[in-house]
């Protein structure tokens, strides 16, 4: 009884928040949203700029500035407290899991000059200055199956490799090969093949 009051519960609470980011985000399915969840659109971003599709689990944070795309494949869990934060591209492929607290930004957030750094911060909090669209920035790709441990960082320009695992507190500077774990800061490749590695579930086959 009191299992069938928790899930009914966690139903209305999927469509309040279903209804809340349908103007911010482009549903394709069904998409299990938390009360944790958070999307912001700011300097021109809009619905279409946020793709979440089919059996998606959002319990993050998804920012995107300056029309960056944003494109979560079927099935992708982004887990509570994560962010990312986007003005050029960020697409995670079918299956990927991304645990807590990650943080994957395709951008510095500022810029490397010092002179255009001490322009932002003597500026106004609200001043055009601020914005992510003066740093530099390149498209992140995460592949298909992939696992990302809790509190890492992924770094802009990123590709990781379909069914890869990145271990916990990692911090992804260089690009991960499909079917391999990175661990560290910075990541390093520690295996590879992982598709080898003896199966411990098994279905009716």
């Amino acid at each position: 009884m009191k299992r069938n009051i928790i899930n009914l519960f966690k139903k209305i609470i999927n469509i309040i928040n279903n209804f809340r980011f349908r103007n911010k985000v482009s549903i394709i399915g069904n998409v299990d949203f938390s009360y944790t969840s958070k999307i912001y659109l700011s300097e021109g971003s809009n619905k279409q700029d946020v793709i979440i599709k089919d059996r998606g689990r959002m319990y993050g944070i998804l920012a995107s500035k300056n029309n960056g795309k944003i494109t979560l494949e079927e099935n992708v869990k982004i887990g509570y407290d994560s962010l990312i934060g986007c003005i050029n591209s960020v697409t995670i492929g079918k299956g990927t899991a991304i645990a807590h607290n990650v943080t994957i930004l395709d951008n510095n957030n500022h810029p490397i000059n010092p002179i255009d750094r001490k322009i932002m911060y003597d500026s106004p909090w609200d001043s055009p200055y601020r914005s992510w669209k003066y740093s530099i920035s390149k498209p992140i790709i995460i592949g298909e199956n992939v696992w990302i441990g809790a509190d890492v960082r992924i770094n802009k320009g990123i590709i990781i490799g379909d069914n890869s695992i990145i271990a916990a507190n990692s911090v992804v500077t260089k690009n991960v090969p499909e079917n391999s774990i990175a661990a560290g800061n910075p990541a390093k490749i520690v295996k590879t093949n992982i598709q080898d590695e003896p199966r411990l579930i098994y279905l009716n086959e």
